[in-house]
């Protein structure tokens, strides 16, 4: 829908890595993934830091990708209350320390509000409530969308 809007956008899809390269320790994994990202953005040829949006466990993918290059802005789509929770749900195959970033860009979580409930009491960038929240009953509904969009505007994005 956003690029109705005008905006100019980028679909990436990560395959894992072939079953001849399995990677068994999630660091590892992370660099995998944040690389196949890198690569699809700077092919994109797009001038200019993205905003990334990530949902579910591909949060993970987003912060180790900004975590060493630049972004926009980063919109978290009901992302994981804690990277381990991650490996405790199965998806990654061993500890992967939460991230220590620090947003020096918009950032912004959307998530139900039973989601949200849990992330403020378990994520580490909103405990401490000074991050931006979007919280809507259904976060691939139009309402997603459209608050989303004005988040956007405000950004100056």
């Amino acid at each position: 829908m956003y690029p109705e809007k005008g905006f100019t956008c980028l679909d990436v899809d990560i395959p894992l890595p072939s079953k001849s390269h399995r990677i068994n320790e999630s660091k590892r994994l992370m660099d995998y993934f944040e690389s196949e990202l890198r690569s699809a953005i700077s092919l994109s040829t797009i001038p200019f830091p993205p905003v990334i949006f990530a949902r579910g466990a591909a949060s993970l993918i987003a912060q180790t990708y900004i975590s060493s290059h630049p972004a926009t802005g980063l919109v978290l789509i009901s992302p994981p209350s804690s990277n381990e929770a991650v490996v405790e749900s199965g998806l990654l195959p061993t500890p992967l320390p939460e991230f220590d970033f620090e947003p020096n860009f918009p950032l912004v979580v959307v998530a139900t509000p039973q989601q949200m409930k849990v992330l403020r009491e378990e994520h580490r960038l909103l405990k401490d409530n000074s991050l931006d929240t979007i919280i809507v009953d259904d976060v691939e509904g139009h309402d997603a969308f459209a608050k989303i969009e004005e988040w956007l505007d405000e950004m100056g994005v």
